[in-house]
């Protein structure tokens, strides 16, 4: 005779899974956060804003030298002072999350016209800075 094999029960792992848990305060912020960052993704014009980021890179000669977010944002506001200002209290302060968001766009590979990071800095690549340079160039022939 041909002995029956006995199935063996295998246990199924009952350990939950730990579920974070945290603070009401600490919800409330990250709530925030990401409404701030979701309002500023959706009210920026991407083709309209990241050209004239990689200008304002231009004007601040982040060809050879990393610039950052502050010098970049002065002259934003110098620049540009209805694209990348916001209004806190009645005063016109420099909008640095889109900066930072339209900064990181233009690095994308769809644009390819920045390098860096918020750490170390910005700076032109080379498509960026033939880019502004052209920019340059059809600015200066306006006013000819």
């Amino acid at each position: 005779m041909v002995a029956k094999k006995k199935k063996v029960k295998r246990r199924r792992n009952t350990k939950k899974k730990a579920i974070r848990e945290y603070s009401k305060r600490r919800l409330d912020e990250l709530i925030r956060d990401s409404e701030v960052t979701n309002y500023n993704m959706n009210r920026a014009n991407w083709p309209q804003l990241v050209p004239q980021i990689t200008f304002i890179l231009f004007l601040c000669d982040a060809i050879r030298y990393r610039e950052t977010i502050e010098v970049i944002a002065e002259q934003a506001v110098k620049t540009y002072p209805k694209s990348f200002v916001t209004r806190v209290g009645g005063k016109k302060i420099p909008d640095l999350a889109l900066i930072l968001l339209t900064l990181k766009e233009a690095k994308k590979r769809k644009w390819g016209y920045l390098a860096g990071n918020w750490y170390r800095g910005w700076r032109l690549t080379k498509k960026g800075r033939s880019f502004a340079e052209d920019v340059w160039r059809r600015k200066t022939q306006k006013k000819k």
